[in-house]
């Protein structure tokens, strides 16, 4: 179920409930379409478009998802998930529509339909519907206990922009 606290976004997205004032954000390098952090650490999950040399996106694997890691003194290093973290955490299932248009869900939970599409500017972003609102994403935020092998998620936050009315956009979803 999520929930719905737009009118407080700042103090929010700042860390008022869960993603921390101190977090970095990534560096859009161009082809960046959304990212995912975590309570348990800086480190962040980042999504981008695999675009190829002639501008076309690789449509048998449309998105490119590794880890951006920020260490203290503020070196990033860059690196692919593992086979687990790919197959039951952060990887995707995508469905090619068109050239242009990819629909796909993750794999740790697939309750919730994404878009990867291609905006006027060239670049891919990634979209969700919501109630009757399009929402281009631009992060997501998961908070988790660690209870043995695998921790347990118990919300995550969704954070981006109405394409309609170009209002912040933020929504909870509680999973317990």
């Amino acid at each position: 179920m999520f929930f719905t606290q737009s009118e407080q976004y700042e103090s929010i997205v700042r860390g008022q409930h869960g993603r921390p004032d101190h977090y970095p954000e990534p560096e859009d390098t161009g082809s960046l379409m959304f990212f995912i952090q975590r309570n348990k650490n800086t480190n962040t999950v980042i999504y981008e478009a695999n675009v190829k040399s002639d501008g076309l996106l690789d449509l048998n694997d449309p998105i490119r998802i590794s880890w951006i890691s920020f260490e203290e003194n503020e070196k990033q290093y860059t690196k692919e998930l593992n086979y687990i973290q790919e197959k039951l955490a952060y990887g995707c299932r995508t469905e090619v529509i068109s050239g242009d248009l990819i629909r796909f869900r993750f794999v740790a939970y697939d309750k919730i339909e994404f878009f990867m599409a291609r905006r006027e500017t060239g670049k891919f972003k990634v979209y969700l519907a919501h109630e009757k609102s399009r929402i281009e994403l631009k992060m997501i935020y998961i908070y988790a206990e660690d209870l043995g092998v695998f921790p347990l998620v118990k919300f995550a936050e969704f954070f981006g922009t109405d394409t309609a009315t170009g209002d912040r956009f933020y929504k909870k979803l509680i999973l317990e």
